[in-house]
């Protein structure tokens, strides 16, 4: 008998390093420079087995799942930020030639489509989403924060539309009393995946990111197990945490959820 899950779904959109053989052969970046493009061990921190967990399949260098679909940059030499992109995080090029343009369309809905399809399907049954990423200690030169050292926690809302201030600061003053430096929208707001599918009075959702620097080595990439079981442990007290204040606001409205709560 499978076990009842919570109305909590967690989505890493980043996780995989995965590259089809026939893309990766049209790549200049090698091994090491692609594992440095994803969220490393993301598939493991937010894996909560009473949530319902959806998990990227591949490497964000293929298709990024939590940029709009019709975000295509190929043609821009300093294109990093995209559904598709010809720069990595680190500004290295990522091909020996730009991909023809139907083969990147091709790739958007082959594994971008049946993403988000998967939410879709799932969101009649789900009161909260949790979007989980990881980000790096210092920011790479891409990125607005260039240089800057980031938080421990980074949580997004995208400026409170997606998840209320009062839900926000529940998550905040949860990794705060258990030690943890935590920012809000600063440098990240959640992007396309909360954008699109979260509203704060339809299905309320936040964007968590975990700093690397927490549970690995970020020069050698090497992952401290013990830290990374031990963030695991922390999400599953917190979607604990979420669900029962999604029960305690059902019971004081008669079963029905207050929207203002989220």
């Amino acid at each position: 008998m499978v076990a009842e899950k919570y109305p909590i779904l967690i989505t890493a959109p980043h996780c995989s390093t995965f590259i089809p053989v026939d893309l990766r052969k049209m790549m200049t970046l090698s091994d090491a420079q692609i594992r440095r493009n994803c969220d490393p061990y993301t598939d493991l921190i937010f894996d909560v087995p009473k949530a319902h967990v959806i998990k990227a399949r591949i490497s964000r260098l293929v298709t990024d799942l939590n940029r709009a679909p019709d975000d295509i940059e190929m043609e821009y030499k300093l294109s990093n930020d995209g559904v598709v992109v010809s720069v990595d995080l680190d500004g290295n090029p990522i091909y020996k030639s730009i991909p023809p343009i139907e083969k990147v369309l091709e790739r958007v809905q082959k594994y971008h489509d049946s993403f988000h399809d998967k939410i879709d399907e799932i969101k009649p049954n789900i009161q909260f989403l949790i979007d989980g990423h990881s980000l790096r200690s210092k920011a790479p030169n891409t990125r607005v924060d260039a240089g800057n050292e980031r938080a421990d926690i980074v949580l997004g809302n995208r400026d409170f539309t997606t998840c209320s201030r009062n839900m926000t600061q529940k998550i905040m003053n949860f990794f705060q009393d258990r030690g943890f430096s935590v920012e809000v929208n600063k440098p990240y707001k959640g992007r396309y995946l909360i954008g699109y599918h979260c509203s704060r009075r339809t299905l309320p959702g936040i964007q968590i990111e975990v700093n690397e620097k927490l549970y690995m080595n970020e020069k050698t990439r090497r992952p401290y197990k013990q830290k990374i079981q031990d963030l695991n442990r922390i999400m599953i007290r917190l979607v604990e945490d979420i669900y029962e204040e999604i029960e305690k606001t059902s019971a004081s409205v008669g079963g029905k959820r207050q929207q203002t709560l989220f």
